[in-house]
């Protein structure tokens, strides 16, 4: 069976990675204004995140149109793919997957689509599809495929530190008594995904270092909690915060973590709008 895979751009890589692992990318649109530009392909995160400093408006996101993914569904048939499994960002931020869900009933007869709610963001996404890129390409069915995708939620576990509860607050993403709470203490917020993907706090700390050292215990506890042999991923990431990700990199090599693999790089436009420029994300799968 060949099995092609389609996420989105919140997975936040750079666009000749996709084509390294053969997965096709619809990507999110970010609008300044009247302004539209497409996540990663139009607007990288450096452009963005000097555009939302100098803004006094929130930029807005927007999920791919229906007929982009009927398009990239379509692509999949002509390259004679069995069944499509396309993985997107939780939607408890986004109707990315309602969009993916309407596109698959529309090819419904052409080619069965499964649409799977990752319920997770950014490096964390591309984590998941990474293990799923590497079960397909060792000839694993479609059925032990989602038996490792549901494996992979379980174990998935995102920690973020924001600079400010304003960007999550503006957009509805916390209430507005934990923002004015977080910017009058001049506390530095733990944000984690609970529920299927909704931001929740777990932690506060007084500064941002302090933040960092404390989302580092809470990966640490989250890996010694795991069995000595499970395969661990990983992942750092930041919102314009080159030092503070250096800050974080250095604690991590010190603790000297225990893990497979890594991932690191930039929240990119879309989970930006979301969480603000400063935001600093460990994570691992």
């Amino acid at each position: 069976m060949k099995i092609g895979l389609v996420t989105d751009s919140t997975t936040d890589r750079p666009l000749d990675e996709y084509k390294e692992h053969d997965i096709v990318m619809v990507p999110l649109v970010v609008r300044f204004g009247d302004e539209l530009q497409r996540d990663w392909i139009d607007i990288d995160p450096e452009e963005f995140y000097r555009r939302m400093r100098a803004s006094a408006v929130l930029p807005q996101t927007s999920q791919p149109a229906v007929q982009d993914f009927v398009d990239a569904y379509r692509n999949l048939v002509k390259k004679k793919c069995d069944h499509i499994i396309s993985i997107h960002l939780t939607s408890k931020l986004s109707g990315t997957v309602r969009s993916a869900e309407a596109a698959a009933n529309m090819v419904k007869d052409e080619i069965p689509v499964t649409v799977i709610d990752s319920e997770v963001i950014s490096l964390l996404l591309w984590a998941v599809i990474l293990r799923i890129d590497a079960a397909r390409r060792a000839g694993e069915g479609f059925d032990k495929i989602i038996e490792l995708v549901n494996e992979c939620k379980r174990r998935a576990k995102l920690f973020f530190m924001v600079d400010t509860m304003k960007y999550l607050e503006k957009g509805g993403r916390v209430g507005k008594a934990q923002a004015f709470l977080g910017q009058m203490l001049a506390i530095k917020p733990i944000l984690t995904l609970t529920d299927g993907g909704t931001p929740t706090p777990q932690a506060k700390a007084s500064g941002t270092k302090a933040a960092l050292r404390e989302m580092l215990a809470l990966v640490k506890r989250e890996i010694d909690a795991r069995p000595v042999d499970q395969e661990i991923t990983l992942l750092t990431a930041h919102a314009d915060s080159l030092d503070m990700l250096a800050y974080l990199e250095g604690l991590i090599k010190e603790a000297d973590l225990r893990h497979n693999n890594k991932i690191t790089g930039w929240i990119g436009s879309v989970v930006g709008s979301y969480v603000g420029p400063g935001t600093i994300a460990i994570g691992i799968l």
